[in-house]
């Protein structure tokens, strides 16, 4: 992949088909896509096969594919994920995908809230109300395993915490990631996450580059206490919300990383406009923030 490639991330496109995704990201001219398994899942059910989303990409490459969730499961939901990861990790690498989005728990925001407020919950929990220590360790313990089982596929595995979550942002992973001690375990620098986490420009130019695989560039309304669900904070258009995009593309830039770049979004207007007229309109965004300056 060519420095400073441009990735459509799939959110992009909306509830576009793979085909649509692809035609549009090759019209805007993206060097790779970033879609997920929900994706490439619907494509094989309806009878394709991994070869025939190759000869849909052509040349275009896949960044990554999104995403292995709630990876700090333990005991016999341990066991769930290696086996869900397995499977993953195998589609992952027919398709020809460089990577593997990891995303840590839990996922539902929903228990971090009743958690905070004390009340039962049914769903998973994660490992809210562990001590830090033992958080920490069962987390590297499964990244490292999951980085071990990706090996075997040729792939790349890159961590994006979430904010609501007992590791919320890069702070706190970057740590984890640096002690699992693999060569194939990188993050992504995502700036919603990291910045309802309170992270800032300036943290995020001290990162080793060498730990970055891509970047997610998004926005946020700001944080008022709430859980930051996604739902309510990255309803927001590019540039319509508190991040200060600018300042923290020059400040993962001056790291020297030369890595993928994508737009996410979860605007509910930016879902509903013209797929080939939006990825043209974030290629060109991209472009301008990232190659121009």
């Amino acid at each position: 992949m060519r420095k400073n490639a441009l990735s459509l991330q799939s959110s992009v496109v909306g509830r576009a088909n793979l085909r649509t995704y692809i035609h549009a990201a090759k019209a805007a001219g993206f060097d790779s896509i970033e879609p997920t398994k929900v994706q490439l899942d619907y494509f094989f059910q309806a009878g394709y096969k991994p070869d025939d989303v190759k000869a849909l990409l052509g040349g275009m490459e896949i960044s990554s594919v999104g995403w292995l969730s709630d990876i700090e499961r333990q005991g016999s939901e341990e066991l769930s994920l290696m086996r869900e990861a397995e499977r993953l990790f195998e589609t992952a690498s027919r398709v020809g995908s460089h990577a593997v989005e990891l995303i840590n728990g839990p996922v539902d925001w929903h228990a971090v809230d009743c958690f905070r407020q004390k009340v039962p919950f049914s769903g998973y929990m994660g490992l809210l109300g562990y001590p830090v220590e033992e958080q920490r360790r069962l987390m590297i313990k499964n990244l490292r395993a999951l980085a071990d089982l990706a090996a075997q596929f040729n792939l790349t595995l890159f961590f994006e915490p979430l904010c609501w979550t007992p590791i919320p942002s890069l702070k706190e992973a970057i740590p984890l990631v640096e002690q699992a001690d693999r060569e194939n375990l990188k993050v992504v620098v995502d700036f919603y996450h990291n910045y309802m986490a309170g992270l800032d420009g300036e943290f995020l130019s001290q990162i080793d580059r060498d730990l970055i695989l891509g970047v997610h560039i998004c926005n946020s309304r700001e944080p008022d206490g709430r859980v930051p669900c996604e739902e309510i904070f990255r309803d927001v258009a590019f540039y319509e919300g508190a991040v200060p995009i600018r300042e923290w593309v020059d400040a993962v830039k001056s790291t020297g990383f030369e890595g993928w770049w994508a737009y996410e979004t979860f605007s509910k207007r930016e879902a509903e406009e013209d797929v080939f007229e939006f990825a043209a309109y974030v290629y060109r965004e991209l472009k301008r923030l990232v190659e121009n300056g």
